[in-house]
């Protein structure tokens, strides 16, 4: 039970349970992928376009699902839903290892993306940013790092259990362990510290009594930096009508699906990219085991900037540091151009899921979070065109050269969109 005697605020052991909801829903929906493509190919006859088509009708669910989950945080907080959602997506995932039918895997690749999506994604993060308002971006930060981390250890690990067992041992493994999680997620989220006579980052400033704190305590205004994370005052939480008619909801969705486009197809198969270029199946995984691993530090250090600085130039920066590392990955094949962009992509990358709920929060508040989220998060259905041209653009050319370089104009587009994202002002404060 959450005390104020406890000598580690008890937030960071919410951070702890978002960070292992993060590592599994990215992973069995996502990375993953790396580690199951080509043996799906060999065993089933399947090409890789059909595959990656998992992917796209796979994260449609999952980002139409947000809508669904974030609508039901709001009223229920986030432990009940942490709970069921590994129980549901480990179940379907150890179907995905019964089947060689291609539509049966669609479908439970879908339920899979619909399960993860209630215990990662907008769950997590409202799990996440209830108990924080100064320390949001370290805590965001922590939390989102275990994506990367994911992306670090669950590949080789299942890389692994194919070679030991096969692909139905590894889907019946990892689907074991996601369902295993949901009891301890029950055991150790708590939805608001204000439930428990505490406050957001374990301090009692006055602004951090919010709206669920105290219906009617108008927030006061801190100084400097930590006013940008002060919740509304009562009654003025953004409601859907508000969020789509404003242009910072449309810039920054969008310039976010750009963004993801390059980052999602490039992840979920630069296992076999590296193959493709030459190196050993072992040697491979372990450099994209390597991209994803800095992506964690990164994950973490771009979202104490944003602590620090401007989200939105914190942000625009990550982005075009981004870009470079995909310019760095159509250099000829050596050891010194692959090491660059093993740490400048991995690195930048590794940001892009840490910045996007902190900059959300960032701008629109504590309160309005999960309000605001689910509904931006329908822009990740537009990184499913990533998936299509990456299978695309192997099927095509026997490379994914030509879908890195459609990469890097979306990934310049998304950094001048967000250079120009201003602070939106509720529409009954102007």
């Amino acid at each position: 039970m959450p005390s104020r005697d406890d000598t580690i605020y008890y937030g960071w052991y919410v951070v702890a349970a978002a960070f292992v909801a993060n590592f599994v829903c990215v992973g069995i929906t996502f990375y993953l992928m790396n580690a199951f493509m080509e043996p799906l190919t060999e065993v089933n006859g399947w090409t890789r376009t059909e595959v990656n088509l998992a992917l796209v009708y796979g994260i449609f669910a999952h980002a139409t699902s947000q809508l669904l989950w974030g609508t039901i945080v709001m009223r229920t907080g986030p432990r009940f839903l942490m709970l069921l959602g590994p129980l549901f997506a480990g179940v379907f995932f150890i179907c995905l290892g019964c089947t060689d039918n291609l539509f049966l895997f669609y479908f439970y690749f879908i339920l899979v993306n619909v399960g993860s999506g209630a215990f990662g994604g907008v769950v997590a993060g409202t799990a996440v940013n209830n108990w924080f308002i100064q320390k949001k971006g370290n805590a965001m930060g922590a939390a989102s790092a275990g994506i990367s981390m994911s992306g670090a250890m669950l590949p080789l690990a299942a890389m692994i259990l194919i070679i030991n067992l096969d692909l139905a041992g590894a889907f019946l493994w990892i689907g074991l362990g996601t369902m295993a999680l949901g009891p301890v997620f029950w055991i150790v989220v708590r939805n608001w510290p204000e439930e428990y006579g505490l406050a957001p980052d374990g301090v009692v400033p006055e602004y951090a009594l919010g709206d669920h704190a105290a219906k009617n305590t108008p927030a006061a205004n801190p100084p400097g930096i930590l006013r940008r994370f002060a919740p509304m005052p009562a009654g003025s939480m953004w409601n859907l009508g508000q969020i789509v008619k404003n242009g910072t909801f449309w810039k920054v969705g969008i310039s976010f699906s750009f963004i993801l486009i390059a980052v999602s197809s490039v992840m979920s198969q630069l296992k076999p990219r590296f193959s493709d270029l030459g190196f050993e199946d072992m040697s491979a995984m372990l450099m994209m085991s390597a991209t994803a691993l800095i992506g964690a530090a990164g994950k973490y250090v771009w979202g104490m900037l944003c602590d620090r600085y401007d989200s939105r130039r914190v942000t625009a920066t990550l982005m075009s540091f981004l870009v470079l590392g995909l310019m760095l990955a159509l250099l000829p094949v050596h050891p010194v151009s692959m090491g660059l962009f093993i740490i400048v992509f991995g690195f930048s990358m590794g940001g892009v899921m840490s910045t996007f709920p902190i900059i959300v929060a960032d701008l629109f508040g504590r309160e309005s979070f999960p309000a605001v989220f689910r509904v931006i998060s329908l822009f990740f259905i537009v990184e499913l065109a990533g998936f299509v041209i990456a299978g695309q653009s192997y099927d095509r050319t026997g490379s994914y050269n030509l879908a890195y370089l459609i990469y890097i104009v979306l990934g310049a587009a998304a950094v001048c969109l967000m250079l120009t994202v201003k602070r939106p002002v509720y529409p009954g404060n102007s």
